[in-house]
């Protein structure tokens, strides 16, 4: 009797918990559990907006399933993914995020020792990785427009080549490649190296992607993301398209296949993916928060490179003082780097009231 009056308080604590939670969520108003102190974080590329009010709701709905397996969810969200992009659940495997996925790759073309070429700037987080493999780089400069320079790209490729890694549109420059001339590029280096595409912003550009070439080639694997514009950043699940091939020598690399999300984040994942209204959305916010910065960087005669993505990249070698510094006094997190012989910081976009308070704290130290 008392053990049963408990477990209804405790079961009940619970629902009145989620309940609370609920009713922050649905009604109808933006509310920020984190960041603590209005900080205002735009240094890593997080959807301001997101997840989803519908992946919310699933979260909410299935985090007491936490105990169980997902094995019975991974078939149906795979499904749902193949028919969103016209291919097959055996062309699909979920790790980690789409960096889960880049280090697969990275394992599979290492086994026999070599280069991999990739672009510079461009997305390095898995470098590292595919340095312990016993990858080393070459690394060929943007054109003179901030775009990948595929030809040059291609000519570099030699005997050691083992990989070819693009990231469309590209990260830092948030620059992109035209579908057509990017799928000649695929098709014809992929004849003799492996190509790995990261799509990880394509939806912030409504482009489209190669998964109909990776399904039919074993050399092409395109890595996707539910970080980006889905939200879904600290819910960790990304996965590969490619040949079933290739997706079940992936998956060996793994302890236990396709089984490195939780039960959470691939009901929230399923969730996303039908919310084609929330992506819609996104996208457009993002587009018009990119305007305003894009204004504000002209008033202050600070050089940038116009973007298709979540974030922009623009020069602050003339500002004096220690600019991350300044802008954290702000409770603003920005982050920069040395490009092209100066000094450029790639800010993510936030919600508009943010970048607001971007724009005039940039304003505040250019003056």
């Amino acid at each position: 009797m008392n053990t049963s009056r408990r477990e209804w308080l405790r079961q009940s604590a619970f629902a009145l918990a989620a309940a609370g939670i609920a009713a922050d969520v649905f009604a109808g108003k933006e509310k920020k559990l984190l960041p603590a102190d209005n900080m205002i974080l735009l240094n890593s590329n997080e959807n301001a907006y997101g997840p989803s009010p519908k992946a919310r709701k699933a979260i909410l709905d299935h985090y007491l399933s936490s105990n169980r397996y997902p094995d019975d969810l991974i078939p149906v969200l795979k499904k749902e993914i193949a028919k969103h992009w016209n291919i097959r659940p055996e062309n699909i495997l979920f790790g980690a995020g789409s960096s889960e996925i880049l280090g697969l790759v990275s394992l599979h073309v290492s086994f026999t020792k070599g280069n991999v070429i990739t672009a510079e700037p461009s997305y390095r987080v898995w470098n590292e990785q595919a340095e312990a493999f016993g990858l080393n780089f070459i690394r060929i400069p943007l054109n003179s427009e901030r775009k990948l320079d595929l030809e040059k790209m291609k000519s570099s490729i030699n005997a050691a080549t083992r990989m070819v890694y693009i990231c469309n549109p590209n990260n830092p420059t948030g620059t992109y490649i035209d579908d057509a001339v990017l799928r000649n590029f695929v098709n014809e280096v992929s004849k003799s190296v492996m190509v790995l595409a990261d799509e990880a912003y394509t939806e912030f550009a409504d482009l489209p992607s190669l998964a109909d070439i990776a399904v039919n080639n074993p050399n092409v694997v395109v890595a996707k993301t539910f970080s980006k514009i889905y939200g879904l950043a600290g819910a960790r699940i990304g996965y590969a398209i490619a040949h079933p091939d290739t997706i079940n020598k992936l998956g060996r690399y793994q302890p236990w296949t396709d089984m490195g999300i939780s039960t959470v984040t691939a009901n929230a994942a399923l969730a996303s993916v039908a919310d084609k209204a929330f992506v819609d959305e996104c996208r457009e916010k993002t587009k018009q928060t990119r305007e305003m910065c894009y204004e504000c960087f002209r008033q202050l005669s600070l050089e940038y490179v116009p973007s298709h993505t979540s974030f922009i990249l623009f020069n602050i070698s003339k500002l004096k003082g220690d600019f991350s510094g300044q802008m954290r006094a702000r409770n603003i997190f920005v982050q920069y780097r040395e490009h092209f012989g100066g000094k450029w910081c790639r800010v993510s976009m936030g919600t508009t009231e943010e970048m607001k308070a971007f724009c005039a704290a940039l304003k505040s130290i250019s003056t």
